[in-house]
């Protein structure tokens, strides 16, 4: 199963399938969530007209993507590496053998040399007539060359990509798609959840139904990605396979702009306070923390957080803040030159409840999973670190570290890895992911049942911790 169709893991710095009625006894592997990028990265599919191609303006996107890695990469990139995967995509694309280069040490005669390489083969394929989308070989290109230095906060945006990441960072907390998190099992792909509000719940899609076709594509694990790449404003036909129904059923969604909830909470069994935070926004701890007051209120004498498939994003260290006091050295971020601290804030609240962390803290575990990333892994070690309780679940993505996007001039960017992270207690696991305390899987036969082990077993474990007291 791949690793959801939402967004890639970001912590910024202010960061064929059957055709008939699915059966009632799918897979029991394990769930695996599927992120357009990274893990696996895809590769940018052609959409447009076909044009000839301008290979110099082609080769300065790729030339500012490659610059950006050179001076904002955590560590000394390979360049060597980077620029024969260049070539080597450009040579999937082109039908031609890259040349041979004898790549070195030096970044800017290694650039040469793929300038001339790039060159040569760009002339050979436009006398054969190549022809392609406006910029397509470029992203090709560049998100080969990001792929490569082996990071998952290092990647290729496309417009719509870049133009999220922008809101995000003026604490707009919307996004433009379907809104569906997919997972992959078998070759089949499944609604893993559906964001609330979005066109996707709208439309009545449901968590655990199986998508065997959008539009005239039979969907599977080599082509799911072309639910990103559908045109947005116009309605797409979505085929779906749901338990416990005798046909399929089809549903029209439009891909359109939506609000995501920074969080979503609950009580569950009358005392249990469960609070999900879908993605950290610019108001992800005030809204924590106001959902923590109205559980005070309905009786909560626990909590469940759950930053399952979050990806990430801002504030972190305010959402730790509430739960810790302001000024604790939860960690440190490295770069090329140095070692920061990253400390504690009990900012992001209203002026009442700043200062210091929610009163009183009580019993909680955090649920985790391969979706959670660089924020929710940084979470997940500061529970860990502080003692604030116990961590369930999948061990996480792996990508501990902040990242920062680079324009490359068209409305597209380069997202870097400025640096990485290092926890309170010494562990660097960028690359490697968060182990929870106790491992719990869910499988693809779990999430159509609408069972969830994970929850379940958070609750058994808040429910023996409070019988101690």
């Amino acid at each position: 199963m791949t690793p959801a169709v939402g967004l890639p893991p970001i912590t910024i710095v202010l960061n064929k399938a059957s055709l008939t009625p699915q059966s009632s006894n799918p897979t029991g592997t394990r769930l695996r969530t599927a992120t357009p990028t990274p893990g696996p990265t895809l590769t940018p599919t052609p959409s447009g007209s076909t044009e000839k191609i301008n290979k110099e303006d082609e080769l300065k996107l790729v030339q500012a993507a490659y610059d950006a890695l050179l001076k904002y990469l955590y560590k000394e990139p390979n360049t060597a590496q980077l620029l024969k995967a260049g070539l080597a995509e450009l040579g999937f694309v082109t039908g031609l053998a890259p040349p041979t280069l004898d790549f070195g040490q030096n970044a800017e005669t290694n650039w040469n040399l793929f300038k001339d390489g790039y060159n040569k083969m760009v002339d050979e394929a436009l006398a054969k007539g190549l022809k392609y989308p406006k910029h397509q070989l470029a992203y090709r290109l560049v998100n080969a060359i990001a792929e490569t230095v082996g990071d998952e906060h290092t990647y290729f945006l496309d417009n719509i990509g870049y133009e999220n990441r922008q809101h995000l960072l003026q604490g707009d907390n919307s996004s433009t798609g379907f809104g569906v998190l997919v997972s992959i099992d078998e070759d089949k792909a499944y609604v893993m959840r559906v964001v609330a509000g979005s066109p996707a719940d709208k439309a009545g899609l449901k968590a655990g139904d199986q998508l065997v076709r959008y539009d005239d594509v039979v969907i599977n694990s080599r082509n799911w990605q072309s639910l990103r790449k559908s045109q947005t404003d116009e309605p797409h036909t979505f085929i779906i396979n749901r338990l416990g129904q005798t046909e399929l059923l089809t549903f029209s969604i439009t891909k359109q702009r939506y609000v995501i909830p920074t969080v979503e909470y609950r009580l569950i069994n009358g005392h249990v306070g469960y609070v999900a935070i879908r993605e950290f926004f610019t108001d992800v701890a005030e809204e924590i923390n106001n959902a923590l007051l109205d559980l005070q209120k309905q009786g909560a004498n626990s909590w469940v957080l759950d930053v399952r498939n979050n990806p990430g994003g801002v504030s972190v260290d305010q959402v730790v803040g509430r739960f810790v006091p302001g000024g604790e050295i939860m960690g440190y971020t490295l770069d090329r030159n140095q070692r920061d601290p990253l400390k504690v804030s009990n900012d992001g609240v209203p002026a009442e409840y700043k200062g210091q962390p929610f009163n009183p803290i009580l019993p909680l575990v955090l649920l985790i999973n391969e979706g959670s990333a660089s924020s929710s892994e940084f979470l997940a070690l500061a529970v860990h670190d502080f003692h604030l309780g116990m961590v369930i679940g999948e061990k996480s993505a792996g990508a501990l570290g902040h990242t920062a996007a680079y324009p490359l001039g068209d409305g597209s960017a380069i997202s870097v890895t400025i640096d990485e992270y290092e926890s309170k207690g010494g562990a660097k696991l960028n690359g490697s992911g968060v182990p929870p305390d106790l491992e719990i899987e869910l499988s693809i036969a779990d999430l159509v049942a609408g069972r969830d082990t994970q929850l379940t077993a958070g609750i058994e474990q808040l429910e023996k911790s409070l019988a101690k007291k």
